[in-house]
């Protein structure tokens, strides 16, 4: 089983409208100054609101339609994190210096998130504890990978408890989606493990949505899924290609860049694999990631590839981009004749390897 590390995500997005907004307010207490400001922010909204401290009290009102993640901060971005809720009057105690939150209520999800804290707390305070052993003279190293592995196993089984019981809430909602998003050893399984546990507003809460418009990302490029259908225009414009229209044959989607030199190396082998096995069922379909029509067009006529080229010419802007989390090129799927990903990122003589297997020779 891998383990998952929950962490916190300071991502920016709008909100999604439909429900009803509803006013909120937040009361603090500052024990430490008498004067100054601090910096709030909906997680939702791209930028945090000045507030001013006065005789050691703020207040700071606005409207949610859920209950939504903030963050209060100074100008060095130390922040710590609460939960605002439509309709509450909440208060806090803070000790500015430190960016220290000492009380708070008023917020049932603001509990509900600090209690998955707390119960994580105490076994994040082992892993520290071990790894400064670890770095100890005379350590036993392998013994205390494994008791760093155990601890890892039991914040694993402690955040699936609370997934568990806590699934159908906004909270759990965003917990998810910080995992996913943060976390790069989060696969398409593990991702659709988490989002499994997440039930109605669990699901249809800003960070429900976006949760599982992250789970789709990661399925379109891992084996066993299907590939997202698109359609995008060839080189001269006239002509569009979708790729629902290969199935039937086994297919190679190639996202590369006429300014890629990876991409332009890995492009002979493409091509001896088409060479050998397109009249036996495989073909070909280039999405180019250019941002530049004549570099693409130069790129084309350079390696006279003799497949479909397509390509909005928009670099990672591209529609291709919504439906496929592309960081990097090259990136190649191989997809069956059903669509559905058998391989990912075969280079050089791999493709023609894994074609035999699938073809003959």
């Amino acid at each position: 089983m891998k383990t998952l590390i929950f962490v916190l995500s300071i991502i920016s997005m709008q909100a999604v409208a439909g429900k009803k907004p509803q006013a909120f307010t937040l009361l603090g207490k500052v024990t430490d100054a008498d004067s100054g400001f601090v910096l709030i922010r909906n997680l939702t909204k791209p930028v945090a609101d000045t507030v001013q401290i006065i005789k050691g009290e703020f207040t700071y009102r606005g409207t949610l339609e859920e209950a939504t993640p903030h963050v209060i901060s100074d100008e060095q971005n130390h922040y710590q994190m609460f939960f605002a809720e439509p309709g509450a009057l909440m208060h806090m105690a803070l000790k500015r210096k430190e960016m220290q939150v000492t009380f708070f209520d008023g917020s049932t999800a603001q509990d509900l998130f600090r209690s998955l804290l707390n119960a994580q707390d105490p076994y994040q305070k082992e892993v520290e504890k071990a790894k400064q052993a670890f770095s100890l003279p005379g350590a036993n190293k392998d013994s205390i990978q494994q008791v760093i592995q155990n601890i890892s196993n039991r914040i694993n089984d402690n955040f699936y408890e609370f997934l568990k019981r806590s699934g159908n809430s906004e909270v759990a909602a965003f917990i998810v989606y910080s995992s996913i998003s943060q976390n790069r050893g989060v696969d398409a399984i593990l991702a659709d493990s988490m989002y499994s546990y997440l039930k109605g507003i669990g699901r249809t809460s800003f960070y429900g949505v976006e949760t599982g418009k992250s789970v789709e990302k990661l399925r379109a490029v891992t084996v066993g899924y299907m590939a997202p259908n698109f359609t995008l225009p060839d080189s001269t414009g006239k002509k569009k290609y979708s790729l629902s229209s290969f199935k039937g044959n086994y297919l190679l989607v190639d996202f590369w860049a006429s300014w890629c030199g990876p991409c332009k190396t890995e492009i002979p082998f493409i091509k001896q694999a088409y060479e050998r096995f397109h009249s036996k069922g495989f073909d070909v379909l280039s999405v180019s990631l250019d941002d530049k029509r004549e570099a693409w067009l130069n790129g084309l006529k350079q390696f006279e590839m003799p497949w479909p080229q397509v390509s909005e010419i928009k670099g990672f802007r591209s529609v291709v981009n919504d439906l496929y989390p592309i960081p990097s090129i090259p990136k190649t799927l191989l997809l069956d004749k059903t669509g559905k990903i058998i391989a990912t990122d075969l280079r050089g003589e791999a493709l023609d390897k894994k074609l035999e297997e699938l073809l003959g020779k």
